[in-house]
């Protein structure tokens, strides 16, 4: 048996020795800053106003519209003043020459996405002489045109039924527009709309931007005198842009956008208030709880974030875990020294006895050391089984197995137990429940019982298991302490104290609680576990 231990000895520290496999490394992983990221997503925010320029495009539909409408209305007085004053100098034109033209079907229709942007207006050439009558209605026209043009900032032609221009706010006048698309479907009788290019920006190419910031709207009316075509109206202007609208409402802009940077600053303040400097707090004092200064966490801090909240509560719930499994661990080994140092120092005086004085000695006085002797070693080998049994309590893993504990009861090879009938399903492991039930019995017969009883009874969700016995019992001032670990009123006759300890944590790890109750006429226990569905 030595020898076997020796080997068994010098594996376990050749396996000790060995050093740890080293573990793979994972590769670092670049994480940002949730400060940073605040401060990105504040900075989002603060760019919604600039998108939103973006978005407005879609008001540049709406504007190119408005444009259109305005110039058609424009083009239609002009029209009709045309013609009425035709009717005056011609009185062959009959009735019907001051009639309107039917121009019902006639609407907005231009957008920048379904219609192509034209090239410039084609330079005006020099054409054949205007009609006389029409160079009569287009002087008394011209200074109609020019006080018009500072109210409707449009630029406005009348051309005779050949396409010379007979007034213009420009100096076109005399002029031939027969080159412009959109005249010579006015002079065939059709109304006629066009995008076109401003000739004097061609070097600066904003349109992808503001799309009608380089463009011009020209509409073109014909002139009907009795369903014969006289003349043509040609008006055109830029669009409003939104650039404009900008200038427009600029007061209002930078009001607005003064107040988006204050909400900004005031989201990133109180984002770094609710989250940034608690976390920061949480690391610190995990940081701390690492280094084993567990005293020093932080509690009772205020945390406006449920989240951070259960964290905190959390790490403090670890940490004062942490300081019980500490308290417990060096109150373990203290008690662990002192039971062992017992039986070690007498068996250390029984040898050197024996080994000083062993001829001098009877026969007698040497098989008196040597009992001693071997009760200090069995002493020992008990201390030892018991550490062994409550550390695999400690570690045992909760478990959902069903056990009818009556039954295990009933199993025990012991005379002395006597259990109720029926069953009764608990969750905790056959193994467990073996344990705590030998560790009840053989606690009994220590303190004298002579008969011990197992029953249980059901409590909604709970069962409680009763084991009681008629012994000497326990001393009420010893009843909080006959859980705790080397705690023991037979020292004297090899009493380890870690029976009830490996009991109690069985029973933890399983869910459950157990309780002590002392009477003079023995002792009971109450288990409570979980019951079975």
């Amino acid at each position: 048996e030595t020898a076997s231990l020796s080997v068994a000895d010098d594996t376990l520290g050749a396996d000790a020795a060995a050093p740890p496999a080293e573990l793979p490394r994972k590769r670092p992983r670049v994480r940002a800053r949730l400060r940073s990221v605040l401060i990105v997503v504040s900075l989002f925010i603060l760019l919604l106003p600039l998108l939103g320029v973006y978005a407005l495009r879609l008001h540049e539909v709406t504007l190119l519209g408005q444009t259109e409408e305005e110039l058609v209305v424009l083009a239609t007085l002009l029209s009709a003043s045309y013609r009425t004053m035709f009717a005056k100098i011609s009185p062959q034109a009959g009735d019907d020459a001051t009639r309107s033209a039917d121009q019902s079907a006639f609407g907005p229709r231009l957008t920048f996405s379904t219609n192509a942007v034209s090239p410039p207006l084609p330079v005006a050439v020099r054409g054949p002489p205007p009609d006389e009558l029409a160079s009569r209605i287009g002087a008394d026209l011209a200074m109609l045109l020019r006080s018009g043009q500072h109210t409707t900032q449009a630029d406005m032609r009348v051309v005779d039924s050949g396409g010379v221009v007979v007034a213009t706010t420009g100096d076109d006048l005399g002029l031939s527009l027969t080159a412009v698309q959109e005249v010579r479907e006015a002079l065939g009788g059709q109304p006629a709309s066009r995008l076109r290019r401003v000739a004097d920006v061609r070097g600066l190419d904003i349109q992808p931007i503001v799309r009608g910031a380089a463009t011009k709207v020209h509409v073109a009316m014909p002139v009907l005198v009795a369903g014969q075509v006289v003349g043509a109206v040609l008006v055109s202007r830029q669009p409003s842009t939104i650039v404009d609208t900008l200038v427009e409402k600029r007061i209002l802009l930078l009001q607005g956008a003064a107040l988006f940077l204050v909400v900004g600053i005031g989201i990133a303040v109180i984002t770094a208030r609710t989250l940034v400097l608690p976390i920061q707090r949480l690391r610190r004092g995990a940081t701390r709880v690492s280094r084993g200064e567990t005293e020093r966490f932080e509690r009772g801090r205020y945390y406006r974030v449920r989240e951070l909240a259960e964290l905190a509560d959390s790490i403090e719930t670890m940490v004062l875990n942490l300081q019980q499994r500490t308290n417990y661990l060096r109150d373990f080994v203290r008690h662990m020294n002192h039971e062992f140092k017992t039986p070690i120092a007498a068996a250390r005086g029984a040898l050197e006895l024996l080994t000083e004085y062993a001829e001098d000695m009877t026969a007698e006085q040497a098989r008196r050391f040597l009992g001693n002797l071997s009760s200090d070693v069995a002493r020992l080998d008990r201390l030892a089984q018991r550490l062994l049994e409550l550390a695999q309590a400690d570690l045992a893993s909760a478990s959902e197995e069903l056990t009818d504990v009556l039954a295990v009861a009933r199993a025990m090879s012991n005379e002395e137990v006597r259990v109720a009938n029926g069953e009764a399903l608990a969750r905790i492991p056959e193994s467990s429940a073996r344990a705590v039930l030998t560790h009840l019995a053989d606690n009994a017969a220590e303190h004298g019982a002579t008969e011990v009883k197992v029953f249980a009874q059901r409590r909604g969700l709970e069962l409680d298991l009763c084991v009681t016995d008629n012994g000497r019992g326990i001393a009420p001032a010893d009843c909080e302490q006959a859980f705790d670990p080397f705690y023991t009123t037979r020292a004297d006759r090899g009493g380890t104290g870690l029976g009830l300890a490996i009991c109690r944590a069985l029973v933890e790890n399983a869910g459950g609680r157990i309780a002590l109750t002392s009477t003079d006429g023995g002792t009971a226990f109450t288990i409570t576990l979980d019951a079975a569905d």
